[in-house]
């Protein structure tokens, strides 16, 4: 199934064609991350009782700073959900062509970038909530 295709499901209900591209996938995906980023710099600078639970950011802002840390945990979140969200073209060209559905690699790649954006952004506001 084509990104068109895709979009033909939902033309009979009236709504916009959903068929995002890799930029726009990819452009969410950052903002997500940078919600995180901010506000876990943010918190961390405001509160004293309030630590960085993940091993990686926390050994990273220590050798880095807290900002240079988080931007460098910036670049693997979104390097490692990028090469995750692209893998389903290489599970599509080995896998025989009856398992997999059309359309596989691109919904999988849409779902994929999408999950962790939202993830991404709801543990940022999640972080500023600790704020109040």
């Amino acid at each position: 199934m084509s990104n068109s295709s895709v979009g033909d499901l939902w033309s009979g209900v009236g709504l916009p064609r959903p068929a995002p591209t890799r930029l726009q996938l990819l452009a969410l995906l950052v903002g997500g991350k940078l919600i995180d980023a901010v506000s876990t710099v943010v918190v961390l600078g405001l509160r004293d009782d309030v630590f960085e639970s993940v091993w990686l950011t926390r050994t990273l802002m220590a050798k880095f700073g807290s900002v240079g840390g988080s931007l460098i945990t910036v670049v693997v979140a979104v390097v490692g959900v990028a090469l995750l969200a692209e893998s389903g073209l290489l599970i599509r060209r080995v896998t025989p062509d009856d398992w997999t559905p059309d359309g596989y690699p691109a919904a999988f790649r849409t779902t994929t970038y999408l999950a962790a954006s939202v993830w991404y952004a709801y543990l940022g506001v999640n972080n500023f909530s600790l704020l109040l």
